[in-house]
């Protein structure tokens, strides 16, 4: 018997991983069964491929320490801006992947990974779920802020293992607050500070080194300038997301409200495109004009 082209796309996914692209070629397979003796089976699948939760049931080793969401369901692509200097960002990390494909066939290692540092609410995460929608990968999120631990070793630990998801399912890993354990040596408070923070420093360059080519890795950080230097220097792209100006404020709401079929006044508009509000700062005030003007209708 002859694979179909459906049975080929789902075999293919399946062995590089990818889950999101695995469970829509099973929709495909499913529909091509024409025997009646098998619809059961067929609904029964159909309707739990298409039910699948958008948030993944991790090991309970790494629950509250990793987050892995399938953005297809939660990721809105017509209300997000993306300004011209983050287009030049995608489009490098875009072609490097294709460049990283092509070293693993020549069983050379290279990791496509990009750190992006600047103010708070620039934009970082929700990039990295941006990315993560274009390229049907799975948003793989660790805050190092959040597996820190008070005991000697535990947050070296923990780093472990968070990164084996990154190890075994090619995704996009974001590491966020990178700086909140890979902290310069020089700039440690006390003896015993510094001999964990190496220890936790060379544990994640250590994880980070295990990684496939097919994973993209990107990390975010509000102080570049306090992260260690090793770890600096194996991320191959570095660039700075800084707050939009005012005309790229416009377009962002522009889009967002484009997307939601709704309008502010002029009035509204330039009090929510002044200042030195971050892209972050300026979509919270834009949301509660919203709901104040929703507000206003309803009560007409």
């Amino acid at each position: 018997m002859r694979l179909t082209e459906n049975q080929k796309e789902l075999i293919r996914e399946v062995s590089k991983k990818n889950i999101r692209s695995s469970r829509q070629a099973a929709l495909k397979c499913l529909k091509e069964v024409d025997s009646l003796d098998d619809q059961w089976f067929v609904e029964m699948c159909s309707r739990l491929l298409k039910n699948e939760s958008s948030m993944y049931d991790l090991p309970s080793e790494i629950q509250g320490l990793l987050t892995v969401e399938d953005v297809s369901e939660t990721f809105h692509e017509d209300r997000y801006y993306l300004s011209q200097r983050e287009k030049k960002i995608f489009d490098q990390i875009i072609k490097m992947q294709g460049v990283t494909e092509k070293l693993a066939l020549k069983d050379i290692r290279y990791i496509n990974s990009t750190l992006m540092y600047g103010l708070p609410g620039t934009g970082k995460t929700m990039f990295g779920r941006y990315l993560a929608y274009k390229t049907n990968l799975p948003f793989a999120y660790l805050n190092f802020s959040n597996i820190v631990d008070s005991l000697l070793g535990s947050t070296a630990k923990n780093i472990s293992k968070a990164f084996k998801f990154a190890i075994s399912t090619p995704c996009i890993f974001m590491l966020d607050e990178i700086d909140a354990i890979s902290t310069r040596r020089d700039i440690s408070t006390s003896a015993s500070a510094d001999k964990e923070m190496s220890r936790t420093t060379i544990t994640l360059m250590q994880e980070f080194d295990h990684l496939p080519n097919e994973t993209i890795v990107l990390a975010a950080t509000n102080r570049i300038d306090r992260i260690d230097e090793a770890l600096l220097r194996r991320f191959s792209n570095k660039y700075e997301m800084i707050v939009f100006n005012n005309q790229e404020k416009k377009e962002m709401i522009t889009k967002y409200l484009q997307a939601i079929e709704m309008t502010i006044s002029k009035q509204d508009m330039n009090n929510l495109i002044n200042g030195k509000k971050s892209q972050a700062e300026t979509i919270t005030e834009l949301i509660q004009c919203i709901a104040d003007t929703l507000m206003m209708e309803q009560n007409c």
